[in-house]
């Protein structure tokens, strides 16, 4: 997988943010932060590559021997498409349409979609949010630890799903970011302190687009090592 791809997105956006903003705070809040800015539409794309990678890997789920593989990506696939379109506001920032009034009066945001629903938000964001930051956490330690173990590649005949489920390295960075990207913010506020500008960039929506790229990165180096297997399915 080239570097172009899982090294180098996670750490440029966040330079990018904070160069940004030190040069000017209106072109930042345009460029970064507004729900056409360029932090929002790349999460929006990595998710839904994520998704194409999710329904390819569905294809070729006759390669695994763990037989609730397939459904596994169908899961997924929809927790993608669900992500992506909370993203979106199920279209409303592309096709410009405004939402019903008793919608947008309950969103904080105003928008057409679930998350920022007050009564809605602890189960379908912060719930969420917190679970996939543990799976980074778990992905991180994983790879250290399987790497420590001379443990490399994937098994796909396994009938247990532990022989491949494991992030590989490649995931590193962007899960790295899922864990730490808003610590700073956290650690600082206990202590009764703000983060100095230009450091104070959204870590929530810095945190999405690193869910986003984790989720790209997994799916898409679990499809290149499903590819290279050989053609014939695996036997029962």
């Amino acid at each position: 997988m080239s570097a172009w791809i899982w090294l180098f997105p996670g750490p440029a956006i966040v330079v990018a943010q904070v160069a940004l903003k030190a040069y000017d705070q209106g072109l930042y809040r345009r460029w970064m932060r507004s729900e056409k800015g360029l932090v929002e539409n790349l999460t929006v794309a990595f998710l839904l590559c994520a998704l194409a990678c999710a329904i390819l890997c569905y294809r070729y789920r006759a390669r695994v021997r763990w037989r609730f593989f397939g459904p596994l990506m169908l899961v997924m696939a929809l927790g993608l498409v669900y992500f992506a379109g909370e993203e979106l506001s199920w279209g409303q920032h592309l096709l410009g349409f405004k939402p019903p009034e008793s919608i947008a009066a309950r969103n904080e945001q105003h928008e057409f979609n679930l998350h920022n629903d007050p009564f809605l938000e602890q189960a379908l964001d912060n719930l969420p949010r917190t679970l996939l930051t543990l799976v980074a956490l778990a992905a991180v330690i994983g790879v250290f630890v399987r790497r420590k173990r001379g443990l490399e590649g994937r098994d796909f005949a396994d009938p247990r799903p532990w022989g491949w489920i494991w992030p590989t390295v490649e995931c590193l960075p962007a899960a790295i970011l899922v864990v730490g990207i808003s610590l700073p913010e956290k650690i600082l506020a206990r202590l009764g302190h703000d983060i100095p500008s230009p450091f104070d960039i959204a870590p929530g929506e810095t945190k999405e687009y690193c869910i986003g790229l984790f989720f790209l990165v997994y799916l898409l180096s679990l499809l290149l090592a499903l590819r290279g297997r050989a053609a014939e399915p695996l036997a029962p």
